[in-house]
């Protein structure tokens, strides 16, 4: 039995929780643990096809995205876990709440929605992740943080594609893309806000396109993909399936 953990670094407050916790059930369960930090080394992220900030990769068979639990990797383990896939009924009620740029401080404000908890310490890594970014290519900021009614509920992030890890099809100085693009449901779409002042942003900033992965169907990863085709968004082929999360993932780019 063997494990392999991929993660983008810092770039979601999940990551370094997930990293701890992955660490003691593999040294718990004396099973093999294999780590790619994509931040020093972006090769795996092409050799298995990384499109999210972490991957676990179980026996070289089961791949999961994002929180996990000690039970659900057993079951991995087991051969016993079963697809989950999550769609929501998309609202395209707009809701403008505040933005503020996604910079050192701003992401200390995400615990909840991003992290699980609200516990600004959860963010820290994060924090220090935007930091290097924004100092080693000269960035303002990295997109938006959108409140609403005092409570953070997501925004839209993005990063020059050159150095995004994840095998996209393009990489070109002039191509942005959105690392994460959250949250909505079926009463509030939080998300068109954020994105729109981003692609103002982008703009002004010389960009010519801007890139994401989405799925069909369900939320994992930014999905669904139709939200994305009414923003004007072109279906640029399939770049994986996970089958765990019933998810079709697809390149998309959209003009600026």
């Amino acid at each position: 039995m063997n494990l392999k953990f991929f993660y983008f670094g810092n770039q979601c407050p999940h990551n370094c929780y997930l990293l701890a916790r992955i660490k003691t059930f593999a040294w718990q369960e004396r099973i093999t643990l294999h780590l790619h930090d994509l931040l020093e080394d972006s090769r795996p992220a092409v050799e298995h096809k990384v499109f999210s900030p972490t991957m676990l990769l179980v026996n070289d068979k089961h791949r999961w995205h994002g929180p996990f639990s000690k039970e659900m990797v057993q079951a991995m383990l087991d051969d016993e876990v079963k697809p989950v896939g999550y769609a929501v009924d998309q609202s395209e009620d707009v809701v403008k709440g505040s933005l503020t740029p996604i910079d050192v401080e701003s992401v200390l404000t995400t615990g909840t929605t991003c992290a699980g908890a609200e516990d600004e310490g959860l963010c820290r890594g994060k924090s220090e992740w935007v930091e290097n970014v924004m100092v080693s290519h000269g960035l303002k900021h990295l997109g938006y943080v959108h409140t609403h009614e005092g409570k953070c509920v997501g925004g839209a992030e993005f990063l020059p594609s050159e150095i995004v890890p994840y095998p996209i099809p393009d990489k070109r100085r002039k191509n942005a893309f959105l690392t994460c693009s959250y949250l909505s449901d079926e009463k509030n779409d939080f998300k068109t806000y954020p994105l729109d002042q981003l692609i103002l942003d982008l703009k002004g900033w010389g960009y010519e396109t801007l890139s994401v992965a989405a799925s069909k169907d369900v939320v994992f990863p930014n999905g669904p993909q139709w939200w994305f085709e009414k923003k004007g968004f072109i279906d640029k082929g399939i770049l994986v399936t996970e089958d765990l999360h019933m998810a079709e993932i697809h390149y998309m780019q959209l003009q600026l």
